[in-house]
C-alpha cells in the first residue's frame, strides 16, 4: 500500500485531471475512506446552470458530543472514550450556527484522522507514524518503504527517527 503523501499525490493528480476537463461545468465533492482511520475529503464546490444551491463542502471539529439539528430533525453524536476524543463532521452546507464550519477551498484535498484535518505532507507523515496508514494492522509502513517515501519529498531522517516530531 502506498504511504499517505504518495497516495495524496495520486488523488490530487486525479481529481485535478477530472476538473481540468470543464471546470466551470464540473462540480466535484466527495469523501472517500480507506481503512478504519483514513478518510479523505475532497471539494470543487460550485453551482448548477440556473440553480441556487451551492454545492460545497463544510467541516467542523468537535469533541466527544455534539448536537446537530435543522427545522426538521436533530442527530446526537457522540464517542465513548476520553475527553481528547474529537468528530469531524462534513456536511454541504453548516448544520448548526454556534459554531465555526470551514468550507473547503476550489480542488482542497484533506486527510481527516482523529478529527482533525492534515493538509501538508509533513503532517501526512506524521499520520502514517501513528499507525494511521492504510496498513489495515494499525502499524507503520515498513521503514525502508517510509523512508524511500520521505526522500522522495525531501525529509531529512531525523524526522522518521524522532518519530516525526
Amino acid at each position: 500500500m502506498p504511504s499517505l503523501p504518495v497516495l495524496y499525490d495520486a488523488l490530487k493528480k486525479l481529481c485535478d485531471e477530472v476538473v481540468k476537463y470543464d471546470p466551470s461545468g464540473t462540480i466535484l465533492n466527495f469523501m472517500l475512506t480507506c481503512g478504519p482511520n483514513v478518510l479523505w475529503v475532497y471539494s470543487w464546490p460550485g453551482k448548477r446552470p440556473g440553480g441556487k444551491v451551492w454545492n460545497g463542502l463544510h467541516y467542523t471539529v468537535r469533541g466527544s458530543s455534539t448536537q446537530l439539528a435543522d427545522s426538521d430533525y436533530s442527530v446526537g453524536v457522540s464517542l465513548p472514550g476520553s475527553e481528547d476524543d474529537r468528530v469531524c463532521i462534513v456536511a454541504t452546507k453548516p448544520l448548526t450556527e454556534d459554531e465555526e464550519w470551514v468550507e473547503l477551498k476550489p480542488a482542497e484535498l484533506i486527510l481527516m484522522d482523529n478529527g482533525l484535518p492534515h493538509v501538508s505532507i509533513r503532517d501526512l507523515f506524521r499520520v502514517e507514524l501513528q499507525g494511521h496508514g492504510l496498513n489495515n494492522e494499525g502499524k507503520t509502513l515498513a521503514p525502508p518503504r517510509l523512508e524511500e517515501d520521505m526522500r522522495r519529498y525531501e525529509f531529512q531522517p531525523d524526522f522518521y527517527s524522532a518519530g516525526g516530531i
